[in-house]
């Protein structure tokens, strides 16, 4: 069997555990609620984080069907950090419809009539409220791992809990906090740390929780599970670098939401970074004019996209991604000597950086 096909066959297994999982749930929750938090999860992703940990559980010679349970978790966490991040970012489009956020704010207005600023604190609200009720759900799944040994489900949620959620969580505030300071006040190793934090933590925590799973050991007790964290970490990186570039480069369709929002957010990215440095005085202070401009035209993101590019930081930058992908690569090597045995990671490698290449 190809890559591919393996691959959707994995995502056809874990999406009905997700929808069972929200339909137990949701029976609990108001409408409005309810269709909030199941909105991102009604046109999923490329499922990458949840796959990855079962590409991880068969590679350490474990059986799919036994770490199902966590690979719902994994994605419904992933979920709940978007719809927070949406909220924080004031983004309006994810994988081509309205944020959580935007959906509440429109239920709101349609429901009750609600003027326009009291929809938008409504549907804030909804969406951080659906963010807490995926976060419950990642626990009770992860508590469902029936096949798994105890001691190895009590690991996985001491470290979802002691260490992936404040990871996470420090990767988000960095982020924000690089927002508010100047350009040349901020080191790239700051920014790639964020990016660790914010995009490759997860993705390391499926890994090794996959590992852990197909091993029936704690990830803390398994060289595997060491390596596979790693490889996904540098992943994570590589994806994130790409990512950004596609956020100036790229169109809507291939983003799935709005190009040019990191400039009008102000974020700080590796791109930014380079690019100030090695741009003019009068760059400088036309990039100053679009950082963080929440009305940015696009000329002005068009400029934007061109002093990155003129100044060589679009090419660096990309550059970058690439090495952080041949480490990844090379880690996954030294941990799976067999060719055999680490293909479909590599595949897995592979798709993650598809659509940018």
């Amino acid at each position: 069997m190809c890559f591919e096909d393996h691959y959707q066959g994995l995502v056809a297994k874990i999406l009905p555990v997700i929808l069972l999982e929200l339909e137990q749930q949701g029976r609990l929750l108001p409408p409005h609620l309810r269709e909030v938090a199941g909105s991102y999860l009604s046109r999923p992703g490329k499922c990458l984080r949840p796959v990855l940990l079962l590409l991880s559980c068969e590679a350490a010679g474990g059986r799919v069907e036994t770490a199902l349970p966590a690979a719902a978790a994994v994605e419904l966490f992933h979920t709940w950090t978007l719809l927070h991040d949406d909220v924080i970012d004031h983004d309006s489009l994810r994988r081509g419809q309205e944020t959580g956020h935007i959906r509440g704010a429109r239920l709101g207005r349609e429901t009750w009539d609600l003027p326009e600023t009291t929809a938008a604190g409504y549907g804030q609200s909804l969406a951080i409220l659906a963010g807490d009720v995926l976060q419950g759900e990642v626990v009770h799944l992860l508590t469902t791992l029936a096949e798994v040994p105890s001691e190895v489900r009590l690991a996985l949620l001491a470290e979802l809990s002691g260490r992936l959620n404040p990871e996470l969580l420090a990767g988000e505030q960095l982020d924000m906090e690089l927002a508010c300071r100047h350009p040349e006040n901020i080191a790239e190793s700051e920014i790639l740390e964020m990016m660790r934090l914010k995009t490759g933590a997860l993705l390391g925590y499926c890994a090794a929780a996959g590992s852990a799973i197909g091993e029936t050991r704690s990830p803390a007790d398994s060289e595997l599970a060491l390596a596979l964290r790693r490889f996904a970490e540098a992943c994570g990186i590589a994806f994130q670098l790409q990512d950004d570039i596609l956020g100036i480069t790229g169109t809507e369709k291939d983003l799935g939401k709005n190009i040019g929002s990191d400039l009008r957010e102000g974020k700080r990215t590796l791109l930014l970074a380079k690019a100030w440095k090695q741009c003019s005085a009068e760059e400088r202070r036309s990039l100053a004019g679009i950082l963080g401009n929440e009305q940015a035209t696009e000329e002005q993101l068009t400029l934007a996209g061109r002093i990155f590019a003129q100044s060589g930081a679009l090419q660096q930058t990309a550059e970058l991604a690439e090495q952080y992908l041949t480490c990844a690569l090379e880690i996954l090597q030294q941990a799976l000597p067999k060719p055999a045995s680490r293909q479909n990671l590599e595949g897995w490698a592979a798709l993650m950086v598809k659509r940018i290449r």
